[in-house]
């Protein structure tokens, strides 16, 4: 058997240590000295021997962007934390890919804390922690509100899996991310499980599970403390190669909050087809909004550069036509939601592309929201085919001439609702 010790200096941190394909990172984990040379090259050499573990042992260790392998676990112990370095400029932009559009990213935003593009059987585990370190990135304006230090010089995402298949992400928590949490991009065959999110509640764009375009993908038993929106659920078609709807997807036994935006937001702008998910046992505290379908108007002209968020900074959309929104066959089941708005919110901008919203199912689900459901849609649009079954909304400030629910719909059906208003 072989001992793999801990050495004092960062030298050490290099030497491979292998036992029956486990890998042990040996570097100081004092918060102070970067250890990203020396986990990057653990990572490279488990994934160039065949696969196996990479262990991260308790500690804390500073880090700046990590690429995950093909077949390699990167599992952190008990105690251990990855600490996002301070010096924006140390993360390196992601350069011009064959497998998506980084050009286009969202925000012009080109940096993440962990980038993976295009890896099989990739997974990151253990109770462990990754602290994206936010407070290092923004500040606080004249009048006290958090903004950022830069769009482009900040970590966007804290993990980031593009093009990837057989992903897998059990049991970490991620803590102050200085963006979105995790972004999932055009993957296949997805596992989230008992993953745990805190973000600062006051710093811009704190989302919790974000995914676009993938395909087959479970989350279970997770807990997100989101400032953001806490469950994404789009197709984001100009970051792709090509449109690919999010497609078969169950979301259960997950209990959420969003401060300051979404529970459930599916769709933005410019979207392709959301379809085939089920979310069920989700319990949300708290939220703004409540679930929500939305592609808000795009401007067009000398403003479109400044579309939101914004993308691109000079480098053109894909030379395709995009494929129009749809969505079909969304159930959410046992869902329990508290926001301090709408608890469901439709709206389709007036220059956004949508080809019908239909099989959407409601069932024994309890909706507590200070305004009643609001729907903005043309009767283009083809909403059709929406159940509530065994449901309750408890309205605390009911407006006196509220929108109709349904404006130009087609089978809509209410089983045993239950309506209560103050």
């Amino acid at each position: 058997m072989v001992k793999v010790i801990l050495g004092a200096m960062v030298s050490l941190a290099a030497a491979q240590m292998a036992v029956g394909g486990v890998y042990e990172v040996a570097a100081k984990g004092d918060g102070v000295t970067d250890c990203t040379a020396a986990i990057q090259r653990q990572i490279d050499a488990c994934s160039a021997a065949g696969g196996g573990q990479v262990r991260v042992p308790a500690g804390t260790y500073l880090t700046y962007t990590l690429n995950l392998k093909s077949n390699v676990d990167l599992h952190l112990d008990p105690g251990s934390t990855l600490l996002g370095g301070t010096d924006p400029l140390k993360y390196p932009l992601f350069p011009h890919s064959e497998l998506w559009r980084s050009e286009r990213a969202q925000r012009w935003n080109r940096r993440a804390m962990f980038y993976t593009v295009g890896q099989t059987n990739v997974s990151l585990t253990g109770s462990g922690t990754i602290d994206g370190n936010a407070l290092a990135f923004h500040h606080q304006d004249a009048k006290g509100k958090w903004v950022r230090n830069s769009d482009t010089n900040i970590t966007g995402r804290c993990l980031f899996f593009a093009a990837c298949k057989d992903v897998k992400v059990d049991g970490v928590l991620i803590r102050n991310p200085a963006g979105w949490s995790t972004w999932f991009l055009d993957c296949d065959r997805v596992g989230i499980h008992a993953l745990r999110i805190q973000t600062h509640r006051l710093l811009p764009n704190g989302d919790g599970i974000h995914l676009g375009g993938c395909r087959d993908v479970t989350v279970s038993d997770c807990n997100i403390d989101s400032q953001d929106d806490a469950i994404v659920l789009r197709s984001h078609q100009e970051q792709m190669n090509a449109p690919r709807p999010l497609e078969r997807v169950t979301i259960a036994n997950c209990i959420i909050r969003s401060n300051r935006a979404c529970a459930v937001r599916i769709a933005w702008t410019e979207d392709a087809p959301v379809k085939d998910c089920l979310l069920s046992n989700i319990f949300c505290s708290f939220a703004h909004l409540g679930v929500v379908v939305e592609l808000p108007t795009l401007p067009e002209g000398e403003g479109a550069l400044w579309r939101d968020p914004p993308r691109g900074n000079g480098v053109p959309p894909p030379d395709r036509e995009n494929v129009p929104f749809s969505l079909e066959n969304l159930s959410f089941d046992h869902l329990t939601l508290v926001t301090d708005t709408y608890p469901l919110w439709i709206n389709v901008g007036t220059n956004q592309r949508v080809d019908y919203m239909r099989n959407v199912r409601f069932a024994n689900c309890q909706f507590t929201a200070r305004l009643p459901p609001t729907f903005n849609y043309k009767p283009e649009h083809h909403v059709s085919d929406w159940r509530f079954s065994n449901c309750e909304f408890r309205i605390t400030e009911p407006v006196e001439k509220g929108g109709c629910w349904f404006p130009h719909a087609d089978g809509i059906v209410f089983d045993n609702v239950r309506w209560s208003a103050k």
